[in-house]
């Protein structure tokens, strides 16, 4: 455990840390307990509660490991903008990671891994890649991130910022943590004007979303799959219809990637609709961002080679630390 932890700070003043009678321990006696071989620098229930929460129900899903379908290892060399081979030998801070569908093929290409999430999603990661040598897994907040700054080769945030309380605070954090001649690459929910107006102009998952998060926390999953199972079949049904899909979207909430991820079968697509529904409609913040404004913001910091472009989550961003490491903070 000393090794694969030995990057491991306290967050905020960035002193080491020692370990002492299963738990990290800084030097003004604040203590970080181990639990289930995680490390836990925050507590249980945060606004992160609902993703931990579906990332233990299905923990597997999105591992194209499991799949056999590349969904992951397409997103990822997008977002990179280089083959995944690239990341052989290169130091890695894994922002946000969910069950693990990303830190999975980060460490198949060999790549050295410090990777959090804010909640309970650790449990499910270190379930699918937690003995793998070159993985230092954590629970943290991505606001008082446990890892040393200006130090790895690639920052990586993937489906996480427009999660968070405040996207330009975490673009903030997680470029001080790249080290010049680094790289840091995340996505961002695009900013459309359809995603600010009630049905049945906009979408309805709006409105649905509205209702869900009113519920009591431990019964949000159970109400969301009520509805995805009364309208999945309709919308199955009508899949190759584009425009039976364009008015189901005014009535339901499903998120309906057919056929974009070239899935199996009905179960499969079933099972990540679910998902990615119960990720749209219980997720406390949800932020939209320009390319212009992401673009504004990397300038603001004094990256280079900055490239943000629409795709996947809705804009893709990639930039450079400058080498000479002048940069914004």
């Amino acid at each position: 455990m000393k090794d694969r932890y030995s990057r491991l700070v306290a967050p905020g003043s960035g002193a080491p840390l020692v370990m002492e009678g299963g738990a990290f321990v800084a030097p003004d006696g604040a203590r970080y307990p181990v639990i289930d071989g995680v490390p836990r620098f925050v507590g249980s229930e945060n606004y992160a509660s609902a993703f931990g929460e579906q990332w233990v129900r299905f923990p597997k899903t999105q591992l194209d490991s499991v799949t056999g379908i590349p969904v992951s290892a397409v997103r990822l060399e997008r977002c990179l903008r280089r083959p995944l081979s690239s990341l052989e030998g290169q130091l890695v801070l894994e922002a946000g990671s969910g069950a693990g569908r990303f830190t999975e093929l980060l460490l198949a290409n060999g790549a050295t891994v410090d990777s959090f999430d804010y909640s309970s999603a650790v449990v499910a990661n270190a379930g699918n890649n937690g003995l793998h040598p070159a993985l230092c897994l954590v629970q943290a907040d991505v606001r008082a991130m446990p890892f040393p700054e200006a130090c790895y080769d690639l920052v990586l945030c993937l489906g996480v910022v427009q999660h968070t309380p405040d996207p330009e605070e975490t673009i903030r954090a997680l470029w001080s943590r790249v080290r010049p001649g680094g790289r840091l690459v995340f996505d961002h929910y695009r900013a459309k004007i359809r995603n600010y107006l009630p049905p049945p102009i906009g979408v309805a998952g709006m409105a649905y979303r509205w209702y869900f998060l009113r519920l009591p926390k431990e019964h949000q999953f159970a109400a969301v799959k009520r509805v995805v199972d009364r309208w999945f079949p309709l919308v199955w049904r009508y899949r190759e219809s584009r425009l039976a899909q364009f008015l189901l979207s005014r009535l339901n909430p499903v998120v309906n990637y057919y056929p974009h991820f070239g899935l199996r079968d009905r179960d499969m697509y079933y099972e990540w609709m679910l998902l990615d529904t119960h990720d749209a409609m219980t997720d406390v913040f949800k932020h939209r961002r320009t390319r212009g404004q992401i673009r504004q913001l990397l300038e603001s910091l004094g990256a280079d080679e900055i490239e943000v472009t629409h795709g996947g989550n809705g804009v893709e961003a990639s930039c450079r630390k400058p080498p000479d490491g002048k940069s914004g903070v």
